[in-house]
């Protein structure tokens, strides 16, 4: 029988980019959580500071720019149970829906890249209304911008997409997505340590987003190539295999044969290139259409890469 953390193991590998979003998102919550009741147990309550200024993101630029690498922590740290239960909830009934029209990839870009658009939108809007500027900076924290990026994306690519509220009752999901950034909206002028404008920019830029990949333009596309060299680069350094040197009777020096290599990497290569370019009709018919639009045979021949 397999142990819990082989489970784990799997559900991550195999699991979605929303699933292996939340597993990371849990993981550095729990480390973080253990860390800080050590801490306070031994009164280390600058070392508590340490990683709050260290992993969130401040809303003074001086301090950003020192600090770069903030940019991306912010949004996989929260501040406590309910934050981070509220916004995994929300990332995994909504990322699941939006993974089965545009991918894994997409929702990684979204995610990301949405959380950094929502927080400088909150920074501007701490120098912008003299409300928030005359207030002391502060540290940002959540996966919120991301995941409300998730939700705007999900219902403008399908805004007649229902849910069964408490079970029962169909309603469409634009109807509580909506409700749900109006009441963001209403809020921005609230000193409440919410950062309700980060939520905003979120929203907006998975709106945007999609409504540029559904014109045939997508804007995020700079990202998935960078994401694709690293996890390539990663893929080709581990488990790599030793050069080793045989003797081949195709490079004989002495007998200078003209034998030519195998057959079988003839029948290699036309494979690869058949594969390669079968996958390459896929993404573009994915980028005009959507993942839904596949066919059965199109999704499994994707998930095998």
């Amino acid at each position: 029988m397999n142990s819990f953390s082989d489970q784990l193991k799997y559900q991550f590998k195999a699991g979605g980019m929303y699933l292996k979003l939340i597993y990371i998102n849990v993981g550095i919550f729990l480390i973080i959580s253990i860390l800080g009741i050590i801490a306070e147990l031994m009164k280390s309550y600058e070392f508590l500071s340490f990683i709050s200024l260290n992993t969130g993101a401040s809303t003074d630029f001086a301090i950003l720019i020192r600090k770069p690498w903030t940019i991306i922590t912010y949004m996989f740290v929260h501040a406590d149970f309910w934050h981070i239960f509220s916004n995994m909830l929300m990332l995994f009934f909504l990322g699941r829906m939006l993974e089965e029209y545009i991918g894994p990839k997409k929702i990684l870009s979204i995610y990301v890249l949405g959380a950094i658009a929502g927080l400088f939108l909150q920074i501007a809007s701490k120098h912008i209304f003299p409300l928030f500027s005359d207030l002391p900076h502060g540290v940002i924290v959540g996966a919120s911008g991301g995941v409300f990026a998730v939700a705007a994306a999900l219902i403008t690519y399908n805004p007649k997409l229902e849910v069964n509220f408490f079970g029962i009752f169909p309603i469409k999901l634009i109807w509580i997505v909506g409700l749900y950034f109006l009441s963001e909206i209403m809020q921005v002028s609230k000193i409440s340590g919410v950062a309700h404008f980060a939520h905003i920019g979120g929203g907006i830029f998975g709106y945007l987003m999609i409504r540029q990949y559904q014109n045939g333009k997508d804007i995020t596309l700079w990202f998935d190539s960078m994401m694709s060299f690293f996890v390539n680069l990663f893929k080709s350094n581990k488990g790599k295999p030793k050069m080793k040197v045989k003797y081949s009777k195709f490079r004989n020096k002495d007998t200078q044969s003209h034998t030519p290599p195998p057959r079988d990497d003839y029948d290699y290569n036309a494979d690869k290139a058949a594969q390669q370019e079968k996958l390459d009709k896929i993404l573009d018919k994915i980028k005009m259409k959507g993942y839904d639009g596949l066919t059965k045979s199109e999704k499994d021949f994707l998930a095998k890469f």
